[in-house]
């Protein structure tokens, strides 16, 4: 029997997401993927391999064009107009943008067998456009009536806020980016990864640090990873250097699995969150979390099991798990770890994952 066809589109930004279940599920359907982008994309060289891949056609669509401009509306047209003629049985979307996107999509493709993903449905506060993102959001959930959502938090949400529209959950593929080459360093090390922003909050952590280190006097490292707008206010609250590893740039996919690999526990003391695709990326190297007790990390977080809550963005909450940490490493890692593993197993199957996608899809009438 032939396989049905799904049209799913991409924008370059969710790529690190839609590349590893794309790749998956043209197993069960003839999938035509669209990958909008304003040039070259981190993953060109496994998509070229992929375009080789049975039941899978990648293109590649090049929109240079300002958000607002004239030329970016014509475009987004004549993409539309071209997927809407192969005559697929699902579009699944995570295009979005404003502001011709959005009505594009939804005038030429229509509500029925659109399926779309959103990330945040509620925005963390001291995210960048904050309140254009919110509005945004808005926008999205009066459009459509089939939503994605990736977290059990952002799931029941949608649910409260579209209750008459179809909402489907399905978990991250835990991001494999490779085998870490190193070991993990002889000091204990914390790691903060992603890009940083207010709400994220390494401010916290980087005084919890020095405080755990004036009570202890044990020395370890902190390893921040990731690109910063406004480093300099942050720079300016370190006292103890020789404490902390700092990358503040862009981090290469290439690099992250020595990045956790040399790592011993995850940090994320957020104010604020609406789901963090970095805890994914964590959990899947077997590294115990410290998050703030927030919906979205207790959905992966067992405190005492497989990591540890904090109050949100608590310096003195993070300052005593560290202290805590630093006196009893050797006995509570192995433990910590091994309670992560089975979160793994019992969260991250990736053929569970994949049933649900395909339930979500045949669910569409």
């Amino acid at each position: 029997m032939e396989k049905k066809k799904i049209c799913w589109i991409t924008p370059d930004y969710y790529l690190d997401t839609d590349f590893y279940i794309v790749s998956l599920l043209c197993e069960y359907y003839q999938i035509e993927w669209y990958i909008v982008s304003r040039g070259k994309t981190v993953y060109d060289d496994e998509l070229g391999k992929m375009s080789s891949i049975k039941n899978i056609r990648v293109s590649l669509e090049l929109l240079p064009y300002r958000n607002r401009s004239l030329k970016l509306l014509f475009a987004y047209c004549r993409l539309a107009l071209k997927i809407k003629k192969s005559q697929p049985d699902y579009f699944y979307t995570g295009l979005h943008g404003y502001p011709y996107a959005l009505p594009v999509i939804k005038i030429i493709l229509g509500k029925v067998k659109t399926i779309v993903p959103l990330h945040n449905v509620n925005i963390p506060k001291g995210a960048s456009c904050y309140r254009f993102a919110k509005w945004n959001t808005g926008r999205i959930l009066n459009s459509f009536k089939n939503y994605q959502s990736f977290s059990l938090s952002q799931f029941n949400l949608l649910k409260s806020l579209k209750p008459r529209a179809n909402v489907f959950y399905t978990p991250f593929l835990l991001k494999d980016y490779g085998k870490p080459t190193v070991v993990p360093n002889k000091k204990i090390t914390f790691l903060n990864f992603g890009n940083i922003r207010d709400y994220k909050r390494v401010d916290v952590l980087i005084d919890a640090a020095q405080r755990a280190f004036e009570k202890t006097g044990v020395e370890f490292i902190v390893e921040i990873a990731g690109a910063c707008i406004d480093w300099e206010k942050y720079q300016a609250m370190i006292r103890y250097p020789q404490l902390f590893n700092l990358n503040i740039r862009k981090v290469d996919n290439e690099e992250i699995p020595n990045l956790f690999g040399r790592s011993h526990y995850f940090v994320v003391p957020y104010q604020d969150i609406a789901q963090s695709g970095s805890v994914v990326v964590g959990i899947n190297y077997d590294k115990p979390i410290i998050a703030s007790d927030l919906e979205a990390f207790r959905e992966y977080v067992k405190d005492g099991m497989d990591g540890y809550l904090m109050k949100p963005a608590s310096v003195d909450d993070l300052t005593q798990i560290m202290i805590d940490i630093l006196r009893n490493h050797d006995r509570i890692y192995p433990q910590l770890v091994a309670g992560l593993k089975q979160i793994k197993e019992e969260k991250f199957a990736t053929a569970a994952i994949v049933q649900k996608y395909i339930h979500m899809f045949e669910s569409l009438k």
